[in-house]
């Protein structure tokens, strides 16, 4: 399942790493080109029929929104144990996501001139959560509080409704325990038309953020423009630096969390010091997925990106990963902290044996929503950011303007700017 290799920059293995994202056929981008056009054109009479076509739901019949009795009968059917990790979770995220909170600031200077920097949450968003095969009940909580945070007034969660025209109870609990009640039953590239260009049932919003397949993907990416996008996102991965004291079981079990969504492109990736090494976390892998039922699950991404690197020293290792970026870092090492700001390009680290990548998924605070497929070199995970916009106020006293004119001027004029130039003349 996973590959042994001796780790180079010129490894195929490494390379095709390296170059690993997920694989949209060209037609699929046609075939959501004119979902969108169609949705934006024709409103909920198209809406309506792609989601008979694609999902199998009839609108009219099942309705569009979430009732409230839904909301009630979801409260019931989950159990209390769940409530608890749902209270304590979103108690957790609520208190890191408030420290992001941007509270601007104002400068002045001697002539007078003040200058302000601004911040207010956007008005609406929209959230896609996948819920029919897999309730993603974490990620809509990393996408709802922050919002909540940023003091969004209108928030509308998407999700795919299974055939009778339910959504899965525990994703309805965390919305009701959220006050968050604007719950669509869309999915899919029509959902998302549909929100970013309204209809008549339909609002329009001013963001669209979370995950979906390949179709919700392309259909971001298409609708970037008429409305803010968070991310393209891509298929996970971890990469994890080890040293010799390293726990086999440990690795093993955290490769496998990654493996485990199951589309083959996701990226299971340790970097450790010996071959003895290498072929423990091996054997545990195939121990712990025979033990656990998970072989099917993880053949397939352990097969394609499942790669454990011998190195030669523990800064190599950190080199490749910086080269990687990768969503996820783990570092099992016994100097941790002079390792840690070495890593630059990472969408989250975690430092330390008990540090596993589901304990950021779930439930310490910070956001699983991260950069993929390297593009941690230059973006960052979700933030309570990603749900405002800031502004800037300019106050400019007419001493201060006449004290800088010819200063203005000359950069204006040195643009070709004249009409720039002369709003500021004419002042003088």
């Amino acid at each position: 399942m996973v590959t042994i290799s001796k780790f180079s920059y010129e490894n195929p293995r490494y390379s095709n790493l390296l170059s690993r994202r997920s694989s949209i056929p060209e037609e699929l981008e046609i075939t959501v080109k004119g979902v969108i056009k169609n949705v934006k054109e024709k409103g909920d009479e198209a809406l309506y029929s792609y989601m008979k076509q694609f999902d199998g739901v009839d609108i009219n019949k099942i309705g569009l929104f979430v009732s409230e009795q839904e909301f009630q009968d979801a409260k019931e059917k989950v159990s209390d144990e769940f409530k608890q990790a749902v209270k304590l979770a979103c108690d957790n995220l609520f208190r890191f996501h408030k420290r992001q909170l941007s509270t601007g600031f104002t400068e002045e200077y001697e002539n007078g001139a003040i200058l302000e920097r601004k911040y207010i949450p956007l008005n609406s968003v929209a959230v896609t959560v996948p819920g029919n095969m897999a309730p993603l009940i974490s990620t809509l909580c990393m996408n709802l509080i922050p919002a909540i945070v940023a003091g969004v007034p209108n928030i509308y969660i998407l999700t795919k409704p299974r055939l009778d025209g339910s959504i899965d109870e525990h994703l309805l609990y965390v919305a009701d325990y959220l006050n968050v009640k604007n719950y669509y039953k869309l999915s899919g590239s029509q959902g998302l038309a549909a929100v970013a260009y309204g209809t008549e049932s339909v609002k329009k919003v001013d963001a669209i953020t979370g995950p979906g397949n390949n179709y919700t993907q392309i259909a971001k990416k298409l609708l970037f423009g008429e409305v803010k996008i968070d991310s393209i996102a891509g298929p996970s991965e971890i990469a994890i630096i080890a040293d010799p004291k390293a726990n086999p079981t440990f690795i093993a079990a955290d490769m496998m969390s990654q493996a485990e969504h199951g589309t083959g492109f996701e990226a299971s990736t340790t970097f450790c010091l010996s071959k003895e090494q290498a072929e423990q976390i091996k054997t545990e892998i195939t121990r712990l997925c025979k033990e656990n039922n998970l072989i099917d699950a993880t053949k397939k991404s352990f097969e394609n990106y499942g790669d454990i690197f011998i190195v030669d020293s523990i800064d190599e290792s950190i080199d490749a990963v910086n080269e990687i970026a990768p969503e996820h870092v783990e570092l099992l090492l016994d100097n941790c902290e002079d390792i840690l700001p070495k890593l630059t390009n990472a969408g989250a680290i975690f430092v330390g044996a008990y540090s596993s990548e589901p304990v950021g998924d779930y439930f310490c605070g910070t956001n699983h929503i991260l950069p993929t497929c390297g593009t941690a070199r230059f973006s960052s995970g979700m933030s309570v950011q990603e749900f405002m916009r800031g502004y800037s106020v300019i106050k400019y006293p007419e001493n201060a303007l006449k004290a800088n004119a010819a200063h203005i001027i000359q950069l204006a004029e040195a643009e070709g700017m004249m009409a720039h130039a002369l709003a500021v003349k004419v002042r003088q």
